[in-house]
């Protein structure tokens, strides 16, 4: 009798023979549900596609695929191609899953009927040695809602990799942007909750996500033209979903964000309506602004916005009440 898949955990593999194994030992102790791992050795040139033909040749439940080097994204989405189960996960090969950290999300997406499932996750600082637990406070439970904080990059809502998702959700084709290096996530997710009905948080920790120096974010450089391309495909979904004009002000916020994180204050609103203003505005139907952001639209419009934002910002010292995202 063949077994039923309920989960399939997609895991890209590049060069990652250093941290494999922590990966693999987390793996292996998940044993509900049903699940079927499904290895990308992304075009490796150590010994992780060595490493893991031996765990799937005594592993049962593991795939390995080998193809040349296209990128995380693109192998994310060869594993949802090959995917059979009715969730989808998503492991890096540098970090680990939690003790039950499958089964507590498949039992939370069960009970609640969701089509996405999240849950908190701990940092581990390899070098320190430390756990630091990264937890939502409050939780939010309406997709419309965490799209906002997608919009705000969150720092659990945007990861791919704390999630449970109903592999139907997949089924039109929507895959991981492969142009897009960092932030990828955060696109998929945009999409993905702007189409969800039912959404869960768990309140428990179910991830490992290990900081060393060869993580992906302690690889950024230049961060405001790192983030571009993400910017970028935010305005492409929000356009063509139709919701720009909803989440203006959220998308103006965060693409603000990203250029003062890198330049400081004074000089991104020196660039700003050179830069900024042109794909926060691109694309926006007037008309359909809503009303409680009609003011600041047009301060963005006839170009007033800059010196606005640097006195939101002389206000935020005084008072500690924040104009703008999560710093």
């Amino acid at each position: 009798m063949m077994r039923r898949i309920e989960i399939s955990v997609i895991v890209p593999c590049f060069n990652a023979e250093r941290y494999l194994g922590c990966c693999l030992d987390s793996l292996m102790v998940q044993k509900e549900p049903e699940i079927e791992m499904i290895f990308i050795d992304d075009g490796s040139t150590d010994a992780t596609g060595a490493i893991l033909d031996a765990f799937a040749a005594k592993e049962p439940r593991a795939k390995v695929i080998h193809t040349p080097n296209r990128g995380v994204s693109a192998a994310r989405n060869r594993g949802i191609d090959m995917a059979t189960g009715r969730y989808l996960a998503f492991v890096d090969a540098d970090d680990a899953l939690e003790e039950q950290g499958l089964l507590k999300l498949y039992q939370a997406a069960m009970r609640s009927g969701a089509q996405i499932t999240s849950a908190n996750h701990t940092l581990f600082d390899m070098e320190k040695n430390q756990r630091v637990p990264v937890e939502i406070d409050p939780v939010v439970q309406q997709p419309l809602e965490i799209v906002k904080e997608i919009i705000h990059m969150h720092r659990i809502y945007n990861n791919i990799w704390n999630k449970l998702y109903v592999r139907t959700m997949f089924d039109g084709g929507l895959r991981l942007d492969e142009g897009v290096r960092i932030g990828e996530d955060a696109l998929l997710n945009l999409q993905l909750y702007l189409r969800a009905s039912k959404v869960e948080h768990l309140a428990q920790n179910t991830y490992v996500y290990r900081v060393h120096a060869r993580s992906a974010m302690a690889t950024v450089q230049q961060h405001s033209e790192a983030h571009q391309p993400m910017l970028e495909g935010m305005n492409r979904i929000l356009l063509a979903e139709g919701v720009k004009e909803l989440y203006f002000r959220d998308y103006l916020q965060s693409c603000v964000w990203v250029d003062e994180k890198e330049r400081g204050i004074g000089e991104a609103m020196k660039r700003f309506d050179g830069h900024v203003r042109p794909l926060v505005l691109d694309g926006i139907d007037e008309t359909k602004i809503p009303k409680r952001d009609s003011s600041l639209y047009q301060m963005v419009k006839m170009g007033g916005f800059p010196t606005f934002y640097k006195l939101m910002r002389v206000r935020e010292k005084i008072t500690k009440k924040r104009w703008g995202i999560r710093r």
